[in-house]
């Protein structure tokens, strides 16, 4: 079997790695080629365009760098018309890859998605582009297969992938008084810039009232040098993405919103999310969003377990005046209690596996 994968972000290239051990494992002869990281590329896949290219976020940024993704969109798409693949599989990324779904229909190849674009957020007009250009869509909350067959589109539940990537990680207990901070400021540079000073402000106010363990976990997709810039003259040191230890033996994180909430709720480590945009890029988030929260944990609980920051709000005194309150004992073990809940919503381990009997099963057809 010949696939394309498309994993734009870090997470997606994390997540479609697992899926491409478990296809090899179906059918060890399988060709891939696309746009990933590292992690795909250590699976075997050869990278037309790396990931860390497409770092990007927010409306008016991509539009600065539109040249650049058509480029990328372009060549990718030239590469699978030359290479006829049996499929190509799409992860997250939905403003690229909602885009390749349709070139991928236009010259015959089956699609398949894999980790849904958050329509059911957001933008539900997109609805009617995954019913006409995608063959079958993968997705990890069971809320979602339900709003996807409510639209009549073919979808497919498989669990969370987190869960058999690090869900056998368990927290080590405490051991002193003090209080190990993670930082997960994200794995896009733009966000690295907009949340981490605000960090490290709350971490150094926080180090005046009590001791402080803080450190930064580098995502694959973020350089050591834009942190080292960061952390010059600060208590505070860097840790590389390390499968999900650093957060589990962390107290609390401060994290930026997206794969690395879910990540703390499966590891059980309470944690304040928060999101920073463009004034201009805010206010149109604000038009098309129609649920009440943005934090994963808060989406899948069905209610709000853990604080969220947004804009004004994410600056050193708010964020150190929430991790206070976090850390009170009665709160803490609340919210552990509620993380808990979530985890279990998240389904069994297994979901890379699953997948990957889907993708080929739909090949198959």
């Amino acid at each position: 079997m010949k696939l394309a994968i498309i994993a734009g972000e870090a997470s997606g290239d994390l997540h479609a790695a697992e899926v491409l051990r478990e296809l090899k494992r179906l059918d060890p002869t399988i060709e891939t080629f696309g746009i990933g990281g590292d992690l795909l590329a250590r699976e075997g896949m050869r990278l037309v365009h790396h990931a860390r290219e497409m770092g990007i976020v927010g409306f008016f940024n991509v539009l600065r760098h539109l040249r650049m993704f058509r480029r990328i969109f372009d060549e990718t798409a030239a590469e699978i018309a030359r290479q006829k693949p049996d499929a190509v599989l799409l992860v997250d990324y939905p403003g690229f890859n909602l885009r390749m779904a349709r070139r991928c229909k236009e010259l015959g190849i089956r699609v398949v998605y894999y980790i849904s674009p958050q329509l059911w957020a957001w933008k539900k007009g997109r609805v009617k582009q995954v019913a006409e250009y995608v063959d079958r869509m993968i997705v990890i909350f069971p809320f979602e297969e339900t709003f996807y067959s409510e639209h009549g589109i073919d979808a497919a539940y498989v669990g969370h992938p987190l869960i058999e990537e690090i869900g056998h990680i368990a927290r080590p207990p405490k051991r002193d008084e003090t209080v190990r901070i993670a930082l997960l400021p994200g794995s896009r540079k733009a966000e690295v810039n907009s949340l981490l000073p605000a960090m490290l402000d709350a971490v150094e106010i926080l180090a005046r009232e009590r001791s402080v363990d803080a450190y930064i976990v580098q995502a694959p997709t973020i350089a050591r040098e834009l942190l080292d810039e960061y952390v010059a003259g600060r208590n505070v040191r860097i840790v590389e993405h390390d499968d999900g230890e650093a957060v589990a033996a962390a107290d609390i994180a401060l994290s930026s919103s997206g794969t690395a909430t879910l990540e703390c709720a499966v590891l059980g480590t309470p944690v304040i999310v928060m999101y920073r945009l463009s004034l201009l890029n805010y206010w149109l988030g604000r038009m098309v969003v129609t649920i009440p929260h943005f934090a994963l944990i808060n989406i899948v609980a069905g209610k709000k377990i853990v604080p969220e920051l947004i804009q004004g709000h994410v600056n050193g005194q708010t964020i150190a005046n929430e991790t206070r309150r976090l850390l009170e004992p009665a709160n803490y073990a609340t919210v552990v209690e509620e993380l808990a809940a979530v985890r279990s919503k998240l389904g069994d381990a297994g979901a890379s596996r699953r997948a990957a009997e889907v993708i080929m099963e739909t090949v198959k057809r």
